[in-house]
Parts: structure tokens; C-alpha cells; sequence
């Protein structure tokens, strides 16, 4: 179980199955994380949140095309943020957000996912994202 108070004294690591990931509502989400959430023009297409034991512990939004491949070219999706909260960082919820996105962006016809997000590099190049101008890129393939 995770200290609440963040002291550290009764933390245990999280594991996949102890949290879910969940559509979003914007008025629900943590202060750090609406603050950032609503400053983002235009608002995302996609919200979703991680929660563990009923209380949100992360997120991430992204942008949808319009209308995949309708000019013939790749579907592209935007991850405009993904955040967790101090307390469960180190603990895969950013890695689950963001497998989580790739895998919503691919079943909605996305070819490619672009975080337009200076970092961290380390991170995001550790799951399988490419550097490139601007932030980092992810493509997908079709089976």
C-alpha cells in the first residue's frame, strides 16, 4: 500500500493490476493535473486517468485527427500531456499511460503518435519513441 501521506515509510511498489485506466472527466482530475489540462488550447480529444483505489493517480490527453486517412495519408495523433502524480511516480503509470494511448491512437486508424514534449528523454526513447524535431515520435505499423 501506498503511504497517502507520501512519507515513504509504508510505500510498496504499484503493479499493473493495481490500477485501472478510465475515461476522464476534466472536473475530476487533481489540481496539478486540471491546471495543466485546462490551459491546453484546444482541448484534447481524448482524456483518460489512471486510478487506484478510487482516486486519480495519473493521466494523459491527446489530440485525434479528424477524420483518419481521409486524404490518404497517416492517421496522426498528438499525446499532449501525460503526468502522475509525485507520489506513485517510479512505479510503471506513465509507461502503462502511454501504452495505453498508442494502443487507443491504433485503434482509432493512428499510424503515428507525436509528443510534442521536450522530455523526459530518457523515458520516452525507453518506450520505444524516437527523438525527433520537436519531441518524440512513435509510427505504427498495420499487421
Amino acid at each position: 500500500m501506498v503511504d497517502d501521506q507520501n512519507t515513504g515509510s509504508n510505500a510498496m511498489a504499484l503493479g499493473q493490476r493495481d490500477y485501472e485506466v478510465f475515461r476522464g472527466d476534466p472536473a475530476a482530475l487533481p489540481a496539478e493535473m486540471a491546471e495543466i489540462y485546462l490551459a491546453m488550447e484546444p482541448r484534447p480529444d481524448v482524456l483518460r486517468v489512471a486510478k487506484f483505489q478510487q482516486q486519480i493517480i495519473g493521466c494523459y490527453a491527446m489530440y485525434a485527427p479528424e477524420s483518419p486517412h481521409a486524404d490518404g495519408k497517416p492517421a496522426l495523433f498528438e499525446l499532449g500531456m501525460v503526468m502522475v502524480s509525485d507520489a506513485y511516480r517510479h512505479n510503471g503509470v506513465g509507461r502503462w499511460l502511454v501504452g495505453h494511448a498508442i494502443g487507443v491512437a491504433e485503434s482509432k486508424g493512428g499510424r503515428e503518435l507525436r509528443v510534442p514534449l521536450s522530455g523526459p528523454a530518457e523515458f520516452f526513447e525507453g518506450l520505444g519513441l524516437h527523438r525527433v524535431p520537436g519531441g518524440f515520435r512513435y509510427a505504427m505499423y498495420p499487421e
